[in-house]
């Protein structure tokens, strides 16, 4: 009873709405175990965690100072005295509602506490690759974690074509439960949550695609911006289109 009480206490203390991914801990709760650290200061500020399984709440952009929420299913790691876990506790940002009556937003510094680093499983297991026997393969493709289209295509024997991924992010943006068929018809891949939008840093360049570390959910960008068939990112496994529109149908 006294662990509900206390898991209760915490929950209440999530009063804003930010982006939350599985290995980080909302700012109230990492700046009350540090106390009054500084943003800048050094050495590496670290404290003791847990893991906690629940929903998570995110904002994501749909006009500029303009968001909206989604929530879908996360873990992440929380500062609480004897935690069974250390956890290094680093500045990021996330977006902020600051009026919830229009939705208006902005994006703010906050602590994040990142859990250990131990294996975890992939969004969608990734077959080591082999060697194309009889030239190009061209179709589509979902990278590892971390890896660029070009990367994917190239190995595959076929040239990464941005524009078709851009279609695909214009087909979700139309309608999210398109993404979410496509993935699932295309890599038999469950999206957790509806896909959300993503318009900060490198979404634009990297989606569509599957973050890992928000419980592996389905991501695309509303911006008008094409995607880098060479951008990459270590938390994104990239949806790539090997080949043009034939064999890249939607």
């Amino acid at each position: 009873e006294k662990q509900d009480s206390n898991r209760n206490y915490k929950m209440a203390k999530f009063t804003q709405i930010v982006i939350v991914s599985a290995a980080v801990l909302l700012a109230a709760l990492a700046t009350q175990a540090l106390g009054d650290s500084k943003e800048d200061q050094s050495p590496i500020q670290t404290c003791d965690c847990e893991i906690e399984v629940g929903v998570c709440e995110f904002a994501f952009e749909t006009s500029p100072g303009f968001c909206k929420t989604d929530s879908s299913p996360c873990e992440k790691c929380v500062c609480v005295a004897g935690g069974q876990m250390t956890c290094v506790v680093t500045t990021g940002q996330l977006l902020v509602i600051t009026n919830p009556l229009n939705g208006q937003c902005e994006i703010s510094k906050t602590f994040y506490a990142e859990c250990p680093r131990t294996p975890l499983p992939t969004p969608l297991p990734t077959p080591t690759p082999t060697a194309a026997p009889n030239g190009a393969r061209p179709g589509w493709y979902l990278s590892a974690a971390g890896e660029s289209c070009d990367s994917i295509c190239t190995f595959n024997g076929a040239s990464c074509d941005a524009n078709v991924m851009a279609d695909l992010n214009s087909n979700t943006v139309a309608s999210p439960a398109f993404m979410s068929n496509f993935m699932l018809t295309q890599f038999g891949y469950t999206c957790p949550a509806t896909p959300a939008d993503c318009t900060l840093g490198s979404c634009p360049l990297v989606l569509p695609g599957i973050v890992a570390d928000v419980a592996g959910s389905c991501q695309y960008s509303s911006t008008q911006t094409v995607p880098d068939c060479a951008a990459t990112n270590v938390k994104v496994q990239r949806v790539c289109c090997c080949g043009g529109p034939l064999a890249c149908p939607l």
